[in-house]
């Protein structure tokens, strides 16, 4: 799996057919103003949709669609991965994934401590096959220590192993 932003796809020039079958479009919610506005990104895609719901989320944007509107577009639009930022509760993901359509994948988003402590736990509470690593916000909630940061970077990647769950990067960035 390929996942790569929205914006990303539309891009002159730039040719992503090599790898057409593995893209997954990833639409973040927090740079949507509104639920309208979500609507028309997600219908001019024609890959597989990963929604990012930034449950959480302090830093700008600061989000402004709910989470039952972030669960109505999942449905609407037949999203394959539903990610939800700072995921650290597993009770409060679980929820969440009940609420998902049979056909979306939940994929918590590690950005915290308490999210790698708990990550064990999270997995085996919503029976994921995903979760995204998010290395930037782990590395701000650690305050910046390099060595807690490396820590608890390769725990993730030791546990996601151990419990047969793809751990998803950032691999790369692209600039225009």
């Amino acid at each position: 799996m390929i996942i790569i932003s929205c914006n990303a796809l539309g891009i002159p020039n730039t040719d992503f057919k090599s790898a057409d079958k593995e893209i997954v479009a990833r639409v973040n919610l927090a740079w949507q103003n509104n639920k309208k506005e979500a609507e028309k990104v997600l219908a001019d895609l024609s890959h597989d949709i990963y929604l990012d719901y930034p449950q959480g989320r302090t830093k700008p944007p600061r989000p402004t669609i709910s989470l039952d509107e972030a669960l109505e577009l999942a449905k609407k639009f037949k999203v394959k991965y539903f990610a939800v930022s700072n995921a650290e509760n597993p009770r409060a993901l679980l929820a969440i994934k009940k609420k998902l359509p049979s056909f979306t994948a939940l994929v918590p988003k590690i950005e915290t401590r308490r999210g790698v402590l708990n990550l064990e736990n999270i997995a085996q509470t919503t029976n994921i096959k995903y979760i995204m690593l998010d290395k930037d916000d782990l590395y701000i909630d650690v305050n910046r220590d390099q060595k807690t940061f490396e820590k608890l970077t390769q725990a993730v990647r030791d546990k996601c192993s151990g419990l047969g769950v793809r751990v998803l990067e950032l691999r790369g960035v692209i600039f225009t």
